[in-house]
């Protein structure tokens, strides 16, 4: 297993620097000029030149990328032109915010998702099956914003049983976190259930129309047997494919749903980037944001060995 993971760090590499390269392209294609971001939009002609010389503006791009990926490999993200804040500390404090989230809401889709999946390929084509579609697709069609704002007029104005934003931590009160992230996790996982039970549902199907299914049924294994160990866990590719790439991308932030309910998480601090023309802070969530994707590919490669007894055979 280690020689299988090293090889799948090793083919990782080459796809990080290529993310890297592009974020660092498109930054350079955005428009205006930095060291005006760095004085604030007004400067003299020799201020300008002074900082750019300064800050390795004039540099060719092949320099300036290769300083910039140096200093990342340091975890130095650089520095804020609007605060002189480091962008690395002001990340990771928003890290763990999102986490939390992104956590809460993949349980829910989990939770949510698979069994509603498993009942609605046992009994396709009744009304169970209907219904959990239905709902679905409406999970997967609502948009994140509305939904957000009826929760915040339901459970939060009328009723009072939840706090409408902000964030606690949980190593500080984890009630009061469970009560923050409660809302914002709800919303982002009902989505992501809707995709997970049509992703399990069709992996069932196909499953259960496989020769060991019928031939486990007809030697007479119990049908929960049959279901939960000969079809489910042959099942669990596309499932995990479809849980790790939306893990991703809550980690990448979940950008309209932090700003509704104010959590200072990732996708707050992107808003708030591209408001203030924080180009830094943005390339640095960019390259994060991709690394994270990498980072779950990775992991669900490791899940697909340890899932698939067949890979790990070849592997051997």
């Amino acid at each position: 297993m280690f020689s299988f993971i090293v090889r799948r760090v090793l083919a990782a590499i080459p796809t990080l620097f290529i993310i890297s390269v592009i974020v660092f392209s498109l930054q350079q294609l955005l428009p205006g000029d930095p060291a005006l971001l760095v004085t604030g939009g007004e400067a003299s002609a020799e201020t300008l030149a002074q900082i750019r010389e300064q800050f390795g503006f004039n540099d060719p791009l092949v320099v300036q990328y290769w300083h910039w990926i140096t200093d990342v490999f340091h975890g130095d993200f650089g520095t804020s032109y609007r605060t002189r804040e480091a962008i690395g500390p002001m990340l990771a404090s928003k890290i763990p915010v999102t986490l939390t989230l992104a956590t809460a809401a993949m349980i829910i889709s989990l939770v949510i998702g698979i069994p509603a999946g498993i009942l609605a390929a046992i009994w396709r084509g009744r009304g169970w099956d209907h219904a959990v579609t239905v709902i679905a697709l409406s999970g997967i069609s609502i948009p994140n914003f509305w939904l957000g704002i009826i929760l915040i007029l339901v459970f939060a104005v009328n009723l009072g049983w939840l706090p409408a934003g902000g964030y606690v931590s949980f190593l500080e009160d984890p009630v009061q976190c469970l009560r923050t992230i409660a809302m914002p996790a709800f919303v982002l996982g009902a989505a992501l259930a809707g995709a997970m039970m049509r992703h399990t549902r069709s992996a069932m199907l196909t499953v259960m129309r496989q020769d060991y299914v019928r031939t486990a049924r007809a030697k007479g294994v119990a049908e929960k047997t049959v279901i939960l160990k000969h079809a489910f866990l042959n099942a669990q590719v596309p499932i995990i494919t479809l849980a790790t790439l939306q893990f991703g991308t809550l980690l990448a932030g979940a950008v309209l749903t932090e700003q509704i309910f104010s959590i200072p998480g990732i996708g707050k601090m992107v808003v708030d980037a591209v408001f203030n023309r924080e180009y830094q802070a943005v390339q640095a969530i960019t390259l994060l944001s991709g690394a994270a994707f990498v980072l779950m590919s990775l992991l669900a490669d490791v899940l697909y060995f340890i899932a698939n007894p067949k890979l790990r055979t070849k592997t051997l």
